[in-house]
């Protein structure tokens, strides 16, 4: 088998979590509403992490269009 094409995906990259299938927010499994959109569909599979303190004063937010401080999944599967 090539060691090239599709990555293998990785299931729960933090355990404990899940992400938002619509903002990408990741929270713990136990929330049901996400606190970033008020989105209810979530998923384990994600890939990436990136933290957001300021996103006023990022340029990484403003990029990806994040209003909200938290965590967010670089790719929801």
């Amino acid at each position: 088998m090539s060691s090239r094409g599709r990555r293998p995906v990785r299931r729960s990259p933090l355990p404990g979590y899940k992400a938002c299938r619509n903002c990408k927010a990741i929270v713990p499994e136990d929330v049901d509403k996400c606190p970033v959109c008020g989105g209810t569909d979530f998923t384990k599979d994600w890939m990436g992490l990136i933290i957001i303190l300021k996103p006023e004063e990022s340029c990484i937010a403003k990029r990806l269009g994040i209003t909200k401080a938290g965590m967010y999944a670089i790719e929801v599967l």
